[in-house]
């Protein structure tokens, strides 16, 4: 499953990120939970995910990236 220093990266990655800080803070709105739930809501969805799915997903984030999206 995960551990907690991938909760705690990714708390790192949202205050780095405007981008992405904006999106989770969108997304704890409209389900009313907390940011860190969010977060966590977000990798049990990962972890769901087959291996597939997985890279495909993480080929779509990198994308992002190299495009300055994020």
């Amino acid at each position: 499953m995960f551990s907690f220093y991938s909760v705690a990266r990714a708390s790192t990655a949202i205050g780095v990120s405007p981008i992405i800080k904006e999106i989770v803070q969108k997304q704890a709105h409209s389900t009313r939970l907390t940011l860190k739930e969010v977060i966590l809501m977000g990798m049990l969805a990962i972890d769901k995910l087959d291996d597939r799915g997985r890279q495909e997903l993480a080929d779509q984030v990198h994308q992002m990236q190299v495009n300055g999206e994020i």
